[in-house]
């Protein structure tokens, strides 16, 4: 009798499949999976790490929104305030560290985002100094990789900052009196600063949506001369084309009116379960026509995905608590996910947000 012959392990599917085949599969797959890819084989590793698959993805339009926190830790003087990446959907692992930050962090910068690509502009260079910084600082959320680029011109502490067709407009958060150092715009492709004069129509836009103010990355703020002044905790939303609403969070609630009215202002609708819980702080999401509210519960820090519809609602025997009676219209919030991304142990303060498309 002979003996039966070892049965051979099958053919890798993937091996026997074109590279560019293999690269659209993987496009398709989300970053977060990334890791755990890489640990099936050595060639897996490579293709992981390639441009190659990050420009496949971008060439199918396989791209995804994550958001980018930063927590200070301990709130340690010493030690750098640390970013983290969170998963796009729920279920998968709640955040992910970004590799520390190589420089001293700055106190009370501005964030923004382009892209896959944030920055970190001005602040004060050091805690304790209040020496305003020049500083600008990119991650790149691919590769999870920190640079340092050329300094602004004017030290700029909590600037108003946006990305405007390829170049980031810097404006205010500096002692100068001179029109010339109002504000600033660095052009991304030349990397080079040019000053900004308060009449660029490159701002028309932003000048117009909000009556007498200037709206900068969803900001809302008032200007007086060269003095800019920010409305703390409020945010601009997009309802329709051009058509936006106010979003402030007061007394660890949502509230809400017209971008083009100053009426009173009232309680968004609708998020009731989510009424226990003190919002500490807000940031824009999907292109500013949702926002992201951040808490914390249980010693615990949550954020969750909050989108709005628009109508006209009467309620005459007060159910929902509708603080201004004579409203004509409501504005009702509709919890898109919710999440806990981080255990307050290590006594955690909240401190910036962005979101990151890649």
């Amino acid at each position: 009798m002979t003996e039966m012959k070892k049965s051979s392990p099958p053919p890798n599917l993937f091996s026997s499949l074109p590279y560019d085949v293999v690269l659209n599969i993987l496009a398709r797959i989300s970053r977060f999976h990334r890791p755990t890819l890489s640990l099936v084989s050595r060639s897996f590793r490579s293709l992981i790490a390639s441009r190659e698959l990050d420009a496949t993805r971008t060439r199918i339009g396989k791209t995804e929104d994550c958001v980018y926190v930063c927590l200070d830790l301990n709130q340690n003087q010493r030690i750098n305030p640390r970013w983290f990446a969170l998963a796009p959907t729920p279920k998968q692992q709640r955040s992910v560290p970004i590799p520390s930050f190589p420089y001293v962090y700055p106190k009370s910068p501005t964030v923004v985002s382009n892209g896959s690509e944030l920055y970190i502009i001005g602040g004060y260079a050091k805690r304790r100094t209040g020496r305003r910084s020049k500083s600008v600082f990119l991650l790149d959320c691919r590769s999870h990789q920190w640079s340092k680029l050329k300094n602004m011109r004017v030290g700029r502490p909590n600037p108003a900052a946006e990305v405007i067709d390829g170049k980031i407009y810097v404006i205010g958060g500096c002692l100068s009196n001179k029109s010339e150092d109002w504000g600033e715009v660095y052009d991304i492709k030349t990397q080079t600063w040019e000053p900004l004069s308060p009449e660029t129509l490159a701002l028309t836009a932003q000048k117009s949506v909000v009556p007498g103010r200037l709206v900068m990355g969803g900001k809302v703020y008032d200007m007086n001369g060269l003095e800019l002044n920010c409305r703390k905790h409020i945010r601009l939303v997009e309802m329709d084309k051009n058509v936006f609403c106010q979003i402030l969070v007061s007394g660890g609630k949502l509230m809400w009116r017209d971008a083009k009215e100053d009426l009173e202002w009232g309680k968004v609708l609708g998020l009731e379960e989510m009424s226990t819980n003190y919002f500490v702080s807000m940031s824009n999401s999907c292109g500013g026509t949702r926002v992201i509210v951040w808490w914390e519960k249980d010693l615990e820090i949550w954020c969750a995905e909050v989108s709005f519809e628009r109508y006209r609602f009467e309620d005459p025997w007060g159910i929902w608590e509708i603080e201004v009676s004579h409203r004509s219209e409501q504005l009702w919030g509709v919890v898109e996910w919710s999440k806990s991304v981080f255990d307050d142990e290590y006594d955690a303060v909240f401190r910036h947000s962005a979101l990151v498309t890649h």
